[in-house]
């Protein structure tokens, strides 16, 4: 359903683990898998790292309490080629990475090009109180997608959901819908942060609620291409400002939405 038809030469099929994995090669499937209570010392990602991967997918899997004292990747880390991560439950991870710049609580994501994909997936309290603390989902480059995500009761210093996907004006390449954000905590700055121009961004019919920030001046929703958000509810968030563009020239169209 998502990628060109090939064998994956790494098969990771219901099972329990208790270890950092390091699968690599041309693909990679991941499937009913349990990772859990995990602690890594060694380099990124907790409790599934892939450095070398043309095509990742992780799907019907769940990653609980898994963390690591590198930089990126509480519970997964990818810098490679395309990933779907499918019906992927993610529960109190973490980077306990003590210096500037601690990224990705639950997953760090740098795809080459191509999919870049998180869907009908539950991200939740994730937490990390150290200063500098950014990022519960971080997504960068491809064509990022995200339909029916619950992220909910995170928390961490600055931009809570950030998505950096490839610059191109003639379509969209970040696609945010029938989602819900509720209940999460960002110290400084934003919640949801998409950073890259050149780009055009949507939000449909998503949930933004009870979203809570005790400094800076970012907003809820901080921009710098063009964003269209259309039959959502932005409500009851306590924050310095809700919306927020860089550049004047990439505006933000509402449509249809219920905003206090």
């Amino acid at each position: 359903d998502y990628f060109p038809e090939t064998t994956p030469n790494v098969n990771l099929s219901s099972q329990t683990y208790d270890s950092r994995q390091t699968p690599s090669g041309n693909g990679v499937y991941v499937s009913n898998c349990l990772f859990n209570s995990i602690t890594s010392t060694i380099n990124y990602g907790g409790a599934l790292s892939c450095t070398s991967v043309s095509y990742l997918l992780v799907e019907s899997s769940s990653f609980f309490t898994c963390n690591t004292s590198s930089q990126y990747g509480g519970a997964i880390y990818f810098k490679s080629g395309q990933r779907v991560l499918h019906k992927v439950c993610g529960y109190d991870c973490c980077t306990t990475y003590q210096e500037i710049c601690s990224d990705g609580q639950f997953i760090y994501i740098y795809a080459n090009s191509g999919k870049n994909h998180l869907d009908f997936s539950s991200i939740s309290h994730c937490v990390n109180e150290i200063y500098y603390s950014r990022n519960t989902v971080r997504l960068e480059y491809g064509k990022i997608c995200c339909p029916s995500v619950n992220f909910s009761m995170n928390k961490c210093c600055q931009r809570l959901f950030s998505c950096f996907p490839t610059e191109d004006l003639n379509s969209t390449t970040c696609s945010l819908v029938y989602s819900s954000f509720a209940d999460n905590n960002a110290s400084w700055y934003n919640h949801i942060f998409l950073w890259r121009s050149k780009t055009n961004y949507e939000i449909k019919s998503c949930n933004i609620i009870r979203n809570m920030q005790s400094s800076g001046s970012e907003g809820i929703i901080y921009t710098c291409g063009n964003l269209t958000i259309k039959d959502s509810c932005i409500l009851e968030n306590s924050v310095h400002c809700t919306f927020h563009t860089f550049d004047s020239n990439y505006p933000i169209i509402l449509s249809s939405c219920t905003v206090d």
